[in-house]
């Protein structure tokens, strides 16, 4: 873990170097080229893995991607820029001189949140070490970020499958990246969290004044909620390209207020890296090109800026959709045009699943807007997915109306990108509540965005009223007992809170069932120990590998054996048959069981739910409860764990 965040850090590093020259040149022009050096560092890290994106694009088109070749490159690079990278350094430098100089000021709010960001990324990185349960993470992004290791580069398809493989796969490079060095999957997740927090920097940072309190609310605001918090550290691709997505808006509404050109460079930056990711984020150049629309009409971009946002998309974006042009005949294979490879029958149904709800007791809703029942389904998802029990959700809609109140005309264009997005997902894409990532994560951002259009606003009150009144609090917080003191008192107090509650959890003798990821985060309960008790399967393929038990039949997972081996460290022993393989209808089902050398076997609780039915498929379900009746008469169940698995061995020479 430690190794995977010194390479994402070396990889954002030498983005900002490139970046800063960039910026530099684009804000030449420009009064105050930089707002100041955090800013910079703040809202440049998205961009900076773009730009190292774009770059790996280039050496893997080529299969460059061997560290024989990179290394050289940045070095000489990082020569190359040298001035750059001093100035970066020198702004990381001024930035902790900063938060000590307010710290010994009495205000202790930079240094808070410093401390803050630096537990949630460890909690973050703690957490990121619990393998993946869904199964895309196995079955797509790994595979497509170790195809990408494997070759030095890309080929088509990038694994066996030709939807799969032909996808665009920006993400999956940065995943690469990162895992060219670690060797673990867990370098994507670090991967993930650095792009999470790298836009929670950048929407903090477009508070015009007090960024500390900005941080802190747009945790309150988005880190609170278990939609995005779940998702933070795990290697799938849904809350990297909804940060890039939407950090390409606020970039748009930072250029929009300052006319710096940087930040125009910058959302083409980003929105190239969103594109790159999912076929799905084309709707935000849309959005983008219609929101930026009365800014070209009028002339007020001019030609070169223009054409170096256009260059700066292009790069980060062209390479997937061009390869998919010349070698598929499609640039947004499979849809729309052709499907070389795919069946036309594969495709009626992957279409089918695409447009409609993912769980059968979502379809009645109405999801065509021209009629009232429309309407009325869609503000009803809207209430009970996205606001009902969060009060955080009412909070964010609070601040967005009031940002309207008080500055309409500066925060009316995200708030109607916010509400287009929402109908786009509604009626194009309602699918799962994850393809609405990027719209919720835009309506908080819009929220933070109304709470600093407020607070501008109130300024001047806070300045005469507020700040008199807690002179006295800072004088005395800024006294040299006091900045001694207060360490001392916070390190007790959680040395004591530690103490309690590891007594409170039983000592050394604390119960797995009853821990929480709190106590792994506190060191009081292994992952291991944590996993086996809370995650559907992990302790059952664990005890099939510590046990070397073969072979497993177990058709009820459509990832068995991939997550068999990522809940074993990674060893493939090939204890179980893959899920897909079952005898043809018709088929001698004595002889599928003994060409198959099948000793055991698991049914799960929900082996005849219509749910998993539906995702398996109703006839190889029936198939496989065929081979499962055949085999029970003469097998003994030895093992159930928690969630009601089971685990039973077959004797072939037992009579029945």
């Amino acid at each position: 873990m430690i190794l995977g965040w010194c390479t994402v850090l070396s990889i954002i590093l030498w983005g900002l170097v490139i970046d800063r020259g960039i910026v530099a040149w684009l804000n030449r022009h420009c009064d105050q080229p930089f707002r100041d050096g955090a800013d910079f560092l703040f809202s440049g890290i998205l961009p900076a893995l773009a730009i190292s994106g774009a770059a790996a694009t280039v050496l893997g088109a080529f299969h460059g991607l061997r560290w024989e070749i990179v290394f050289p490159i940045v070095v000489i690079s990082m020569i190359w820029r040298r001035r750059d990278l001093v100035a970066v350094l020198r702004d990381l430098v001024s930035l902790l001189r900063k938060i000590a100089a307010q710290t010994k000021s009495g205000n202790p709010l930079p240094a808070l949140a410093a401390l803050t960001c630096i537990t949630l990324c460890y909690v973050s990185s703690v957490l990121a070490q619990f393998p993946s349960g869904v199964a895309d993470v196995w079955v797509f992004h790994i595979p497509l970020a170790t195809g990408i290791i494997e070759h030095a580069g890309f080929v088509s398809p990038q694994i066996d499958h030709p939807f799969y493989g032909n996808i665009p796969l920006f993400f999956n490079l940065l995943f690469a990246l990162v895992m060219m060095v670690s060797g673990h999957w867990t370098g994507a997740s670090v991967m993930n969290i650095a792009i999470f927090f790298g836009f929670l920097f950048l929407l903090s940072s477009c508070a015009s004044r007090w960024r500390a309190c900005g941080f802190f609310l747009v945790a309150a605001l988005i880190l609170s909620i278990p939609f995005f918090r779940g998702s933070v550290g795990e290697p799938m691709t849904d809350l990297a390209r909804s940060c890039f997505s939407v950090a390409a808006v606020l970039f748009l509404w930072r250029y929009l207020e300052t006319r710096r050109p940087a930040e125009l460079f910058h959302c083409a930056l980003v929105l190239g890296g969103a594109v790159g990711g999912k076929y799905t984020e084309l709707q935000m150049v849309g959005l983008i090109g219609l929101a930026l629309l009365p800014t070209l009409l009028k002339r007020r971009v001019s030609l070169p800026l223009f054409l170096s946002c256009l260059c700066a998309f292009l790069a980060v974006a062209t390479y997937w959709y061009a390869r998919n042009l010349i070698v598929l005949g499609n640039p947004i294979y499979p849809f729309m045009f052709g499907h070389p490879g795919l069946t036309d029958a594969w495709m009626a149904d992957y279409m089918l699943e695409l447009g409609r709800a993912f769980d059968p007791a979502n379809r009645h809703f109405v999801t065509n807007l021209a009629t009232l029942q429309g309407w009325r389904d869609f503000l009803h998802i809207l209430y009970q997915w996205f606001l009902a029990s969060k009060p955080n959700a009412f909070v964010a809609l609070a601040l967005i109306l009031a940002g309207l109140a008080v500055a309409f005309r500066r925060i009316a264009f995200l708030a109607a990108i916010t509400a287009a997005m929402f109908v786009i997902w509604y009626t194009v894409m309602f699918n799962h509540i994850r393809w609405a990532t990027p719209a919720y994560l835009l309506f908080f951002s819009t929220g933070f965005i109304g709470a600093s259009l407020v607070r501008e606003r109130l300024d001047q009150w806070l300045d005469r009223r507020v700040l008199p009144q807690i002179a006295p609090l800072a004088k005395i917080a800024s006294s040299p007992a006091c900045r001694v003191a207060s360490p001392v008192i916070i390190g007790l107090l959680a040395g004591g809170l530690w103490i309690s509650h590891w007594h409170r959890m039983g000592g050394s003798d604390i119960d797995p069932g009853k821990a929480k990821e709190l106590d792994v985060v506190l060191g009081l309960i292994s992952v291991d120990k944590y996993m086996e008790s809370h995650r559907e399967a992990y302790f059952m393929y664990r005890y099939i590998a510590d046990h070397d038990l073969r072979t497993v039949f177990q058709p009820f997972d459509t990832a068995n054996t991939l997550l068999s081996t990522a809940y074993n460290g990674g060893r493939d022993g090939g204890w179980q048959l893959p899920r897909y393989v079952l005898p043809a209808p018709g088929s001698d089902i004595d002889a599928f069981i003994r060409d198959n050398q099948i000793g055991y076997f698991i049914v799960p609780p929900d082996a005849g739910s219509a749910f998993l039915a539906e995702r398996i498929g109703e006839d190889k379900i029936v198939m496989a409860n065929s081979v499962i009746a055949r085999m029970m008469p003469r097998s003994s169940l030895i093992l159930t764990d928690k969630f009601g698995w089971k685990l039973y061995r077959f004797d072939a020479d037992r009579a029945s």
